[in-house]
Parts: C-alpha cells; structure tokens; sequence
C-alpha cells in the first residue's frame, strides 16, 4: 500500500479513513446543523443564513470566503486554498434545496437503522459537509494538495442555476478540473455523463363563455391543451433517450364556465444535442388544433448534456487508481437528472460528478445518506483533492 507523509508521520489510505472515522460524531452534528439551516432555493434569507454559517466555518479552517452578492436568491460564496502549483481543481457545490420551510416538521433529522435522514441532506448537504472537512484537513496539514483548491458555493442549482451559471463556467475555465459533490448513483457511483434538459411552458389563450347557455361562443383552452398534451408526448423517443414529458398543468375558472387559460409546463431530457435542438424546434412550431385559440411557449434549454469525454475518461481513470489504493471500487455511471456539471463539461472542463455520499430518496421523504458511507466519501474526496 502506497504511503504519504504528513507532519513527519507516515499515513496509509486506510490511516486516512480511520482518521475520518474517529471524527465521525463531528460529522453527523456538522450535517444536523446543515440540514436543520433549511434553505429553499427560493427563500434567500434563509440561504443566506446557512452561507453565513459556511462562511464562518471557512475563516475557522484559515481560508478567506468571497461573496458574490446576489438579488433574488441566496450569495454565492467561494475559497481559495493555495497550492504550490498554478494549476487548479474546482471542488462544485449548491446550498440550496428544493424543500419548502418547516419540512423538518414532518421530515426531521434523524439516525434510523444505520441511515441518516432529513430534507437536503443527500442533495446535497452531506456533499456540503464533505467539503467543510476537507477545509478542516487543509488547515490541519493532513492534506498537502500541488494544486490549488477552489471551493465554489452556488444557492440556486435546484431552480436553474441562471444567477450562477457565468460563475462557474468562469471558474471552470480557470482549472484544470471540476470535481461535484452531488449525490452519486446507487452504490456510491460516479456520474460521468448526463442527460439534458430543457423546460419549457405552455400558454393557451381561447375565450370565455358561459358554458349552458353559450358554450359555442367560447373557446376552450382546457380542451386545446388535452389535445397538445398528446402531441408533446410524442416528441419522445426513447430509443435515442429522449423523453419529453408535460409535468404540470392548470386552467379554467369555474364549473359553468368555458375556461379561456390553460397552462403546462414540459420537461424534456436529451442525451445530444441534436435531439435538443429537435425538441426546441418542435415545441416553437406547436401550432392550435381549435381555430382562434393562440399558444405561446416560453423557455429553452437549460443545461446541456454532460457528455463522457476522452479527458473525462481519463480523469475517471486516474480517480479510479487512486479509490483502488484506498481498498474502493470506483466505479461510474450515467443519469437523467441534470446539475452543474453539465455546463463545466461542455465547457470541454474534465468533470467528476457524483462524489457525494451514498444514500437514496432525492427529492422524496424518504430522503437520506448511509451512515457507514460517510467516512470512505470524505475520505475518498479527501485523496482525490491531495493526489488529482
């Protein structure tokens, strides 16, 4: 087994893991206050307020936390951990969650058979936590990375990541790699390809009527919008692993009423983009089936698709040898769901996504990490950040 100095003691890969292991308390109550900060991408006081507790923790760890100030949703927050090299890792995080406040109400935090439970906690604050240790290790010279560290915080990664995006393909740009603390796939796998995705909404405007006594002097936008459902669909094509999809829809007044508004929204993932400039084309060409209704569709794209290249492969190779040093058997993957490494990979960035805990339920109630993961994670980033 390979040995590293540090402080004039050899430490082995699995010295590393049973020094993570002995701090292990630490890190369920760093991720209980984590997770009981609930911070909704939308409620930029309450994102602040756990920026500000992660702000403090970075000045306690000897690193200097940046704010980059925003209007609607929470500040961005980033560090720099200076190496001796010029070269540079970005380490990719969000503080922001898609739970509403007072989800701890039915939701707490809590230990049950071995896993660890609350809102956020997978996705992905337990990530968050990962990062804060890691701080910790730098300031304690357990960890001698060549590279520079930059740890980046973004706060609105679950609602499009449009008041961060030009930061991180800004700092993506200025490193050599991107490293994201995002939930991996089951079995604590890495995710080196993703889907697209596109969102889009739907507007359709017809015209009122009372629906007894003149019902055919209306124009029922409820009726054109069941008859463009159908038609959106169909814009699948599954053998290409494309899915397009109408996720919400709402309209009309009341009962007697022959409804002028409805509205859907569509999501749509996509492995190329060729398919995501077809799906884009054929929702702008959606046209109405009943004469003088009038459609609108707004959106786009919002994150292209993650793709697995050659520096990726290469990057995955190299964490894969240095996982299989620690006793890990790394191993990768691909998902539908998007994050923010979809725009550092496009970016041609080489992009290790899904390095976050192992554990289940994102989004879900059931939402948790295992505990007898945490440890082999931390540890894990820890490597990878010194020896990448």
């Amino acid at each position: 087994m390979r040995r590293f100095s540090f402080i004039g003691v050899k430490v082995t890969h699995r010295d590393l893991i049973k020094t993570v292991e002995s701090e292990l308390d630490q890190m369920v109550e760093l991720l209980r206050q984590l997770v009981e900060m609930e911070s909704p991408s939308t409620e930029k006081q309450a994102v602040d307020r756990l920026g500000h507790f992660l702000a403090d923790h970075i000045r306690q760890c000897g690193l200097e936390p940046r704010f980059e100030q925003r209007s609607t949703v929470g500040d961005i927050i980033w560090a720099e951990w200076e190496g001796s090299s010029p070269e540079r890792i970005l380490v990719l995080c969000h503080i922001d969650t898609v739970w509403e406040l007072s989800s701890l109400q039915r939701n707490p935090f809590r230990i049950e058979n071995g896993r660890l439970y609350g809102p956020g906690i997978f996705d992905m604050k337990s990530g968050v936590a990962a990062t804060m240790k890691i701080q910790e290790y730098l300031n304690r010279s357990l960890l001698r990375p060549r590279k520079k560290i930059r740890f980046l915080y973004t706060t609105d990664e679950e609602i499009g990541s449009n008041e961060s995006r030009a930061l991180i393909e800004e700092f993506a740009r200025q490193s050599q790699m991107v490293l994201l603390t995002e939930p991996p796939l089951a079995g604590g796998v890495l995710k080196t390809f993703r889907k697209g995705v596109a969102d889009f909404t739907l507007k359709i405007r017809g015209r009122a009527a009372h629906a007894g006594l003149e019902p055919e002097k209306g124009l029922n936008a409820l009726e054109e919008l069941a008859r463009q459902i159908v038609r959106i669909q169909a814009l699948s094509n599954p053998e290409l692993g494309t899915t397009v999809n109408v996720t919400k829809a709402h309209g009309g007044t009341r009962e007697n009423v022959i409804p002028e508004y409805a509205e859907a929204t569509v999501d749509a993932r996509f492995r190329t983009l060729e398919e995501a400039s077809r799906i884009e084309g054929d929702m702008r060409k959606l046209s109405p089936h009943i004469p003088g209704v009038q459609l609108e569709v707004l959106g786009g794209v919002n994150r292209p698709p993650m793709l697995r290249t050659h520096r990726t492969e290469e990057l995955f190779a190299q964490a894969r040898l240095i996982a299989a040093e620690m006793g890990i058997d790394l191993r990768e993957g691909g998902t539908g769901g998007g994050s923010d490494g979809s725009f550092t990979a496009a970016l041609g960035i080489p992009t290790l996504d899904g390095l976050g805990v192992n554990g289940g339920g994102a989004h879900a109630v059931d939402e948790h990490i295992e505990l007898a993961a945490l440890s082999e994670r931390v540890a894990l980033l820890a490597r990878l950040v010194e020896r990448l």
